[in-house]
């Protein structure tokens, strides 16, 4: 598979399945996005990975902490540009309709909530960290991408997510992460449910003619 192909074929599995990935797939993965261009040669990126008994364990304690969410603080950032909201708006519709869910219904939202308690059943977590003295995410975000890249490159399948890091204490304790380390994002890898129709859901693209300017 060619840099192109594996771009064009890379897509967010939302239901994996319980096939494990071997050590030696993921050190691969991970040692080929370390070639991820970066400011001065910095590569600020820092990773910790969970897979097995240690992925479990994480999970488990997702899954009871789900039982009893908590609240949604006052304030937080500021919203996202409409243009942003309206394109999560048409995905989220659109994955409702392939579940034959209706959008409007709180209890079909109970769907999503409980993928993202077992954390799409994912075998194996990435999380991604980079020092706290750094403003700039990126760096890592290539380096982020490139795993997603590279995994396809492997045959394996990726989900980038924030409702991995949903609970950054039990990360920091599980995988040893220290406080001088921002926490970034997660990188599930894994294999696809393949009875799981989520998983045929892709996300419609801007067509290149709106998001380029091309001067000659």
């Amino acid at each position: 598979m060619d840099a192109l192909e594996a771009i064009l074929q890379r897509h967010s599995v939302r239901d994996f399945s319980s096939k494990p990935v071997d050590k030696k797939t993921v050190m691969k993965i991970i040692e080929t996005a370390c070639r991820a261009p970066s400011g001065g040669n910095g590569q600020p990126w820092e990773l910790f990975i969970a897979a097995g008994k240690t992925m479990e364990k994480i999970r488990n304690i997702y899954q009871e902490r789900a039982k009893n969410p908590p609240a949604i603080p006052a304030g937080g950032p500021p919203p996202m540009p409409k243009f942003i909201q309206d394109r999560m708006a048409q995905i989220r519709k659109e994955r409702f309709e392939l579940l034959k869910l209706d959008p409007n219904d709180p209890a079909s939202g109970k769907v999503f909530q409980e993928w993202n308690a077992r954390m799409f059943n994912v075998p194996v977590l990435a999380i991604i960290c980079q020092d706290k003295a750094l403003t700039n995410n990126l760096d890592t975000g290539m380096f982020i991408q490139s795993v997603c890249i590279a995994a396809k490159g492997c045959g394996v399948d990726s989900f980038i997510a924030g409702a991995f890091i949903a609970h950054q204490d039990v990360l920091r304790k599980e995988l040893e992460i220290p406080d001088n380390l921002n926490i970034i994002t997660g990188v599930g890898l894994g294999y696809p449910n393949e009875k799981s129709i989520i998983n045929s859901y892709r996300a419609p693209r801007r067509p290149v003619s709106e998001v380029v300017r091309y001067k000659e």
